[in-house]
């Protein structure tokens, strides 16, 4: 198990010192300003050499001379005037610190990573912890601890949601959008560089704090993959969901890449598999994140099911987010012949029955037949969400408007359903507003596209929450320990060509299309006529790992003639690419017709561990790059959900025609492979099964490349 940091005393402090303040330095002076405006009640100690008092009050000259230790020292003085301010400290005089300036390393300069060192050591040797460097400080609503220079706020209030932001730079605009929302926070944390205390440490201190209800979280990199996906699957086991906005989509590729796998998977892909195992939201800008930390924050309860059903009071609106639904994936489920007729029978001219349900002026005029087309869908068995597009208040010029929202909260109270309120664009929000959505308990989402997102998000969390909790002790039994063949086979040589991984994966059960090796082209000639014809001709070679693009495969070969020219080809192919490669001889393989070309690889990442990929292979894999990443194992039900996921799933699923292939045999083997995966994690780096050929009965590899983890 994974240790975490105590960040008690930085984030809780009873008492705080302010390390080189100034009247001329703006953020000291308004962090001071700060903490005594929100009346923190401990004791603030001021520390500067240069002043005997600042604002009436005494200021010290140096750690040294402070009356007591404190719990938290915010440093606001340049890099090498930290390390000199404690290298010259004779004690402890701190339990925590926040340090805000730069030039820790950031750019890899000598100095700056020398620096790091001493804080890291700093650290290990006076066991206290820090907050930074290169951070810009943090909020504690418990403890009153305003330790941030912001002053651009309105409405702060306490609430739920915690903010921990990797960027400094960033992290006050997260705070006034939040505020400017009305949202109530628990605490804001900067964490910078975290050269000490890291995300999944300050995760962890949320999930012990009872007033914490949700995460929001800007995420730049993982420091420790291990301790966030502990964190991320207590949190999932708390129902306290964790909302990240991470950035760095573009795949960085591994570490000398031999296998398609490798080169797609990237450690933005691999960090969304490990999400996606254990709860973790992904948004995909500010507001979407604070749309969904709004929904999760009020919302009645959690849906029963995916998907959502739309009141609007306008066809045009009921068109976009029909769009919009079909766009992000969210579920429209058609309402039941019982709620048609009785909404039939409510509405008239104007309207449009469906989901989403447009009442026109029937529903915007009358409270009363707004409220039982409420009721209606809140009784209709195919809904599990009942969203209501309504604004909220910016006066009180349609009292209608907010008297059909707070009849709306009265229902959610008692409703067995989630109901939320959406706008159809972003809402600047008044006084007025804040005032009027503090007293009506609902989620008010801003417009449609995040709106639709936020709901999306609700139902895959819910959902995930249930597979979780059934998935706890079959991940972990599920797994058979390598075979010993499979293990001789891998410890030969790190690059496993095509023959041998035959070999391993047929010890897992992994259907392979009939291939027989032979060394020379008469031996080649003879096994294409055992085979039957038509055949494929591939070299056989160590190292050669990509064999189509050194001239290594001839296809659809008919007659013994066409096998012979074939080999010679290959041969010579080789040695004119290759010339330190020595031929070993010939792979003869049955042509499968018809199917769907699948590639399904896996990765070992030295932060999550092994991992499985699927997608539509072939040539074009590199290119579109339409892959799915999952965590290893994954049970039958996750490999459903992988296939079903990518872009290309029509096309396994019968297109303009063409036979469905068999997806339930399709995922028996991603589970086959998730377990191969897992079993041999100290000894496979990656796996590619590239095609694999899906067929309307069952399927089978063509080709097949595994690369060992190096050894020292």
């Amino acid at each position: 198990m994974p240790e975490f940091k105590d960040l008690s005393k930085l984030l809780d402090p009873q008492s705080v010192a302010i390390v080189g303040v100034s009247p001329r330095t703006g953020a000291s002076a308004r962090i001071r300003e700060n903490i005594q405006r929100f009346n923190f009640p401990g004791e603030i100690y001021l520390v500067n050499p240069r002043y005997e008092t600042l604002w009436g009050e005494k200021c010290y000259a140096s750690l040294d001379d402070l009356p007591e230790t404190v719990d938290n020292a915010i440093f606001c003085v340049p890099a090498p005037t930290v390390v000199s301010l404690l290298e010259k400290s004779t004690g402890n005089h701190f339990r925590a610190a926040i340090v805000r300036g730069a030039d820790f390393g950031e750019d890899r300069s000598p100095e700056g990573l020398k620096r790091k060192a001493f804080l890291e050591d700093f650290a290990r040797a006076h066991k206290v912890r820090f907050c930074g460097p290169n951070c810009m400080g943090l909020v504690s609503m418990r403890a009153h601890a305003f330790l941030f220079p912001e002053t651009r706020f309105a409405g702060l209030r306490e609430g739920g949601l915690a903010i921990v932001s990797q960027s400094g730079g960033l992290v006050g605009g997260l705070f006034r959008a939040a505020t400017g929302r009305g949202m109530g926070l628990s605490y804001v944390v900067s964490g910078g560089n975290e050269v000490d205390a890291e995300l999944a440490d300050y995760i962890n201190h949320f999930l012990k704090d009872e007033q914490t209800r949700v995460i929001a979280a800007f995420v730049e990199g993982v420091k420790d993959a291990e301790k966030f996906i502990d964190v991320a699957r207590r949190a999932a086991a708390q129902s306290k969901p964790i909302i990240v906005l991470k950035i760095g989509s573009s795949p960085k590729g591994v570490e000398a890449a031999l296998a398609h796998t490798g080169s797609l998977a990237g450690d933005d892909r691999l960090f969304d598999a490990a999400s996606q195992r254990h709860g973790v939201i992904r948004a995909r800008d500010i507001d979407e994140l604070f749309n969904t930390a709004e929904l999760f924050l009020n919302v009645n309860r959690l849906p029963e099911k995916k998907g959502a059903a739309f009141i609007t009071f306008s066809g045009g609106l009921k068109g976009l987010m029909s769009d919009l639904a079909y766009d992000c994936g969210l579920a429209l489920p058609d309402l039941a012949p019982d709620t048609v007729a009785q909404l039939d029978r409510l509405l008239g001219i104007g309207t449009s029955v469906g989901n989403p349900l447009d009442t026109g002026f029937s529903g915007l005029s009358s409270q009363e037949t707004l409220l039982k087309c409420i009721d209606a869908l809140v009784g209709d068995p195919n809904i599990p969400v009942v969203a209501l597009q309504a604004e909220l208040p910016q006066s009180n010029a349609r009292p209608e408007t907010a008297s059909n929202l707070m009849e709306l909260a009265k229902i959610a109270e008692r409703s067995p359903k989630p109901l939320v309120a959406f706008a159809m664009a972003t809402q600047n929000l008044n006084d007025y507003g804040l005032e009027f959505k503090a007293r009506c308990r609902l989620p008010f989402l801003e417009s449609a596209q995040n709106s639709v997102r936020a709901l999306a998000h609700l139902g895959n969390y819910s959902s995930a929450l249930k597979r979780i909790r059934g998935d706890e002790n079959n991940l972990s039994t599920s797994v058979r320990p390598l075979t010993p063949g499979a293990k001789d086979i891998l410890s030969r040589t790190q690059i496993i060509a095509e023959w041998r991984a035959y070999q391993v994966l047929a010890e897992y059960g992994i259907p392979i299309a009939k291939t027989i090796l032979a060394t020379d082209v008469a031996g080649a000639v003879k096994a294409a006529g055992e085979l039957g014809y038509p055949v494929a001709v591939k070299v056989a070679a160590a190292n050669a790992t990509h064999k189509t693009e050194l001239g290594g495969v001839r296809l659809g070969l008919r007659g013994d003639a066409a096998v012979e020219r074939a080999c010679h080809e290959i041969a010579s192919a080789l040695s004119k690419a290759r010339p330190e490669i020595s031929l070993d001889g010939f792979l003869i393989q049955e042509m499968i017709g018809g199917g769907v070309e699948a590639i399904i690889g896996t990765i070992n990442s030295p932060e999550y561990g092994p991992a499985i990929m699927f997608g539509l292979g072939g040539t074009f894999v590199e290119v579109y790059q339409d892959v799915i990443f999952r965590l290893a194992p994954v049970t039958h039900g996750e490999a459903l959900e992988m296939i079903s996921a990518i872009k290309g799933y029509p096309l396994l699923t019968g297109f303009r025609g063409a036979p469905a292939v068999d997806v339930e045999s399709l995922a028996a083997v991603l589970v086959r492979v998730s377990e191969l995966a897992s079993a041999a994690s100290d000894i496979i780096q990656s796996l590619d099964i590239n095609p694999f050929i899906a067929l309307p009965q069952g399927g089978k590899a063509v080709d097949a490349l595994i690369v060992t983890r190096k050894t020292d």
